[in-house]
């Protein structure tokens, strides 16, 4: 996935007002799109939700490998590509609600 250039958005300590680290927005949200996307796709390989809502990569690659004799390879691409979509939202959400929140309050 490329790399976008999001503004650094600061961490400011509780009512002290200095910066504490600044801190890139991709360096977080790139792995909840990870997880968005392990998510959704062990979901439509398996039909099931994934024990204790989280997905490990074995987890994800035994799903792929058992799947392998019961989905073509079009049924298995469509859901990649589905998966791959969702990830991407969860990534823009993640990042658009962070800019808007930073914006708010830069201008408090």
């Amino acid at each position: 996935m490329p790399c976008v250039d999001y503004p650094i958005v600061q961490r400011v300590e509780q009512g002290i007002g200095r910066v504490v680290q600044p801190l890139r927005l991709e360096d977080w949200a790139w792995p909840i799109a990870a997880d968005v996307y392990r998510l959704n796709l062990y979901s439509r390989l398996t039909g099931r939700t994934a024990p204790g809502g989280t997905v490990s990569d074995e987890q994800l690659a035994r799903a792929i490998r058992e799947s392998f004799t019961q989905t073509n390879d079009d049924a298995y691409r469509e859901m990649v590509e589905l998966a791959t979509d969702a990830a991407l939202a969860a990534y823009d959400r993640v990042v658009s609600r962070n800019i808007k929140q930073a914006r708010a309050q830069r201008a408090n």
